[in-house]
Formats: C-alpha cells, sequence, structure tokens
C-alpha cells in the first residue's frame, strides 16, 4: 500500500482489487489499524474510493472522485484550493513513515487478537460518534460488542464446555434464542471475566440501543459514549487476556474529544486562544451592512398560535428534561 504526502492511500491496480468494495474493506481494516495504534483516523466511504496514476516521479493523479475527501485533496494537490479549503494545512503536525508503521503494527495487533471483528463497523462506529451522529454510532458500536462478547463466550464458555464430554451441552450454549447478548453478559460478569465498570459500560448501551431499536428513542451522548466506552474496554480486555480494560483509554479519550456534540465552555473564546480571524461578510440586516438589497416584510407570529397543541408540547418538554434518569439496573431480556 502506498501512502501519499498528504495522506491518501494507494492501492496497486491489480485484478484483487478491481472492486471498489473490496479495496474498500483493506482501506477500512488499515485506517482501523491506524486508529488502534494512536493515529486519527475515520471511515472511509464508497465515494472515498476512486482511480488514479502514480508517475515515475512520485506524484499522483487522481481522477473522478466524486466525495468531498477526494476533491479536498484533488484540489489541495493543484493549487485550486480555496483560501477556507487551505486552513486545514495551518499549523497541521506531520505523521512520519516511522510513526505511521509503528502505529500500524500496534494497532495490527489489537485487531489480530480481537477476531472476527468487523473493522468498518467499528470504524464506522467512532466516526458517527465524533460525527454526532449518535443512533448511527450507537448502532455500529454495539453491534461490534456484540461480535466481542460472542468471541468471548465462544473461548471462556462453549469451548471449555466441549471439553467436558456432556452430550449436546456445547449446542444447547451456542443456542442464541437461549443466551442472547444480555444473558452472556450477565454470565461473563459473574465468572469473573467482565469486571462492575465494564458491566455499567455494556447495560447503558445495551438498553439505549434497545429503546432506539424497539421504540425509536434517539439515543442521547451518554448513551453513545457509554457503548464507545463499552467497546474499548473489551478490546482491551480481548488484548491483555483480560488483565487490563483501560489499555486503549487514551484513543478512547482522543475520539470523545473530537465529538462535536461535547460540552463546550461557556462564552467567548479567550483571545490567547485565536490564532487567526477574519472578518465575516455582512448581512442586510446587520449593523455593518453597507449596499442596496430587496427587502422582505416578514410577518411574525406566535407558534402557538396556529398550533393548539404548542403549549401541551413545551410543557412535557420540560417534564421531561427535569424527570431523574433511571440509574443502570439489571438485565431485561432484550439484547
Amino acid at each position: 500500500m502506498l501512502v501519499g504526502f498528504d495522506g491518501t492511500l494507494a492501492l496497486p491496480a491489480l485484478p484483487e482489487f478491481a472492486q471498489p468494495d473490496k479495496a474498500l474493506k483493506i482501506f477500512n481494516r488499515v485506517l482501523l489499524e491506524m486508529l488502534l495504534g494512536g493515529i486519527y483516523t475515520e471511515a472511509a466511504t464508497p465515494e472515498d474510493i476512486f482511480p488514479g496514476i502514480l508517475y515515475k516521479t512520485g506524484y499522483i493523479r487522481i481522477y473522478a472522485q466524486t466525495g468531498s475527501t477526494g476533491r479536498l485533496h484533488s484540489a489541495l494537490r493543484d493549487r485550486s484550493a480555496s483560501s477556507l479549503d487551505n486552513i486545514c494545512l495551518l499549523h497541521h503536525k506531520p505523521i512520519t513513515i516511522s510513526n505511521l508503521e509503528k502505529g500500524v503494527k500496534r494497532g495490527r495487533k489489537i485487531v489480530s487478537q480481537c477476531d472476527p471483528l468487523s473493522h468498518e463497523i467499528v470504524l464506522a462506529g467512532c466516526t458517527h460518534y465524533v460525527s454526532g451522529a449518535l443512533a448511527e454510532a450507537l448502532t455500529c458500536l454495539w453491534t461490534s460488542i456484540e461480535q466481542l462478547v460472542s468471541r468471548l463466550w465462544r473461548i471462556e464458555v462453549e469451548e471449555k464446555a466441549s471439553a467436558d464430554g456432556v452430550p449436546q451441552r456445547s449446542g444447547f450454549l451456542k443456542d442464541y434464542r437461549v443466551w442472547t447478548t444480555s444473558a452472556r453478559i450477565e454470565l461473563l460478569f459473574q465468572k469473573d471475566i467482565i469486571n462492575t465498570e465494564l458491566y455499567c459500560s455494556l447495560n447503558d448501551a445495551r438498553k439505549a440501543r434497545n429503546n432506539f431499536i424497539h421504540r425509536g428513542d434517539q439515543p442521547d451522548l451518554s448513551a453513545a459514549t457509554a457503548a464507545l466506552s463499552g467497546l474499548f474496554y473489551l478490546m482491551s480486555l480481548c488484548t491483555t487476556d483480560y488483565a487490563d480494560i483501560h489499555m486503549l483509554d487514551d484513543i478512547r479519550r482522543s475520539i470523545e474529544a473530537k465529538c462535536i456534540l461535547r460540552p463546550r465552555p461557556a462564552g467567548p473564546i479567550p483571545k490567547d486562544d485565536v490564532k487567526y480571524w477574519r472578518k465575516i461578510t455582512p448581512l442586510p440586516g446587520e449593523k455593518n451592512f453597507k449596499g442596496r438589497f430587496t427587502p422582505y416584510e416578514l410577518k411574525f407570529k406566535p407558534i402557538a398560535s396556529f398550533d393548539p397543541k404548542r403549549a401541551k408540547k413545551i410543557a412535557m418538554q420540560k417534564a421531561h428534561s427535569s424527570a431523574i434518569k433511571p440509574s443502570a439496573g439489571g438485565i431485561d431480556d432484550n439484547d
């Protein structure tokens, strides 16, 4: 795999990489290895896959880029990017090949100890979390959690039961209708494979996922964060032979810090934190606007005047926001 100076990843035009979906799977595997190795990455999508040519000079010409990422890289390469697009290059911390290799090797070791984990689903869950798409993040993160719980169940329960020689016991333990994810988590907790902190994170994430799937309740940031924590705790557990669930805390915290929904300090940005600024073009209605414009006579009226249910909706929203959320309790029957 080739790595460009701008971070573009490239595969040779071999038959096994000709199908975009196969190339996408490989790219996302490497991107996940980079993420777990300490180099922040986000999931690649089908629109990020495009053909190109590598010249002997070392330069790459890319074609038919349809996604915003591809267009941005193409514009930055040929110096046609706008001033706003070029801002991303200011104080951009370079990544050396040496650090990249170390990160990929570290991440590859972690991924290999968490198989069969779907690389693209893990990466998609982290990417959705950062972008604030909490329902999508929770869905992907919980799917990955189920995969790791199944891995622990197979190693610690099914395989050990097979050695007992009891007829049909192994088949019974593989029956997902009986041993749902919630039941598996409970038994793994009782066997001291999963500790209390991890159990609580999984329980919170599971309840939020069930409420979303069965009732359509949109998850909040705390629920998605619980799923993110639960997944990274499980990956740490698998990587350290159950010794430490906090091995990947630095990676997890870096993902949490990038989430656009994280609370920000109230008030104006401190003057010392502002490195660059530019004037915002004023609009008609703002005091600094100068010039001619076509006025629009807008007539506003209270929403309650044409929506008789508005007052009731507001009262219900206030009651809901002031209600105390129940603490993490026992496991229910839903997965």
